[in-house]
């Protein structure tokens, strides 16, 4: 389909499969705007010399397509690919959607289909992973470096996580940013309803995603999903997911 025609929606059950619309008539003109949304603040987080031209762009968790939608305009003249775990979501996508896009189904745990052609290591410029992360509780090590893998050299990574802005409105219990760090609630939660929630402080995500990234920026991204957003650039180094763990002394500095 042409980038200039207005791309159909996917079905209800599809666009709202963890029940993240509002029960209202409207619900697929918020699931169109929370796309969009999405499109404008990925925008705003990458360098003021970026361009899209000729690069290789990876939705990762894309669902029904509600973000890559939104970036129909940038397949014409680039890479845009897709995956997620929930296969009726990637055929409606492939029946819809495709071309331009590439999307392809993936499985639970890693890595993405590594002998596929297009997956190799060091393929794509840009990658973001929104409302995944926060759902990843004992794979998210190995996720992230699997991402760290397929981008090149220097390349970007954008990744949403829960901690300072969701938990309270989520749990109704006050968040302890330091002496959290990491931790997951609802561990028997089905995929279907979305799968466990996993939240983490911004110094954890500083000092453990740090070490396979250079974090850029830490602040609020999309606004109604209460999420906070790092921007990473790719460092050059292999490390295991029990390193990308360990845990070390932090020590906590008052300002004088």
């Amino acid at each position: 389909m042409s980038a200039q025609d207005k791309p159909p929606f996917p079905p209800l059950d599809l666009a709202d499969r963890v029940s993240s619309l509002p029960e209202t008539d409207n619900a697929l003109d918020h699931f169109e705007w929370l796309g969009l949304m999405t499109r404008q603040s990925i925008d705003a987080a990458l360098p003021e010399d970026w361009n899209y031209e000729g690069k290789r762009l990876l939705d990762f968790g894309c669902g029904s397509g509600r973000t890559l939608r939104h970036f129909l305009d940038v397949a014409e003249v680039a890479e845009a690919w897709g995956c997620d775990i929930d296969r009726p979501s990637i055929e409606w996508l492939e029946d819809n959607l495709c071309p331009p896009l590439r999307v392809f189904t993936c499985e639970v745990d890693p890595p993405l289909k590594s002998d596929r052609p297009g997956l190799e290591a060091g393929s794509f410029d840009l990658i973001w992973a929104v409302s995944v992360f926060t759902h990843l509780a004992g794979n998210s090590a190995e996720w992230l470096l699997e991402l760290h893998r397929l981008l090149k050299p220097g390349g970007i990574l954008i990744a949403s996580f829960m901690g300072r802005l969701t938990h309270q409105p989520l749990t109704g219990e006050p968040w302890d940013e330091r002496g959290t760090g990491m931790k997951a609630i609802g561990l028997d939660n089905p995929w279907e309803k979305g799968g466990p929630s996993v939240f983490m402080s911004d110094w954890w995500v500083r000092e453990h995603w740090g070490r396979a990234f250079e974090v850029e920026i830490i602040d609020a991204g999309v606004e109604t999903l209460n999420q906070s957003w790092a921007v990473m650039k790719k460092k050059p180094v292999e490390l295991t997911p029990a390193e990308l763990l360990a845990e070390k002394p932090r020590r906590w500095w008052r300002r004088r």
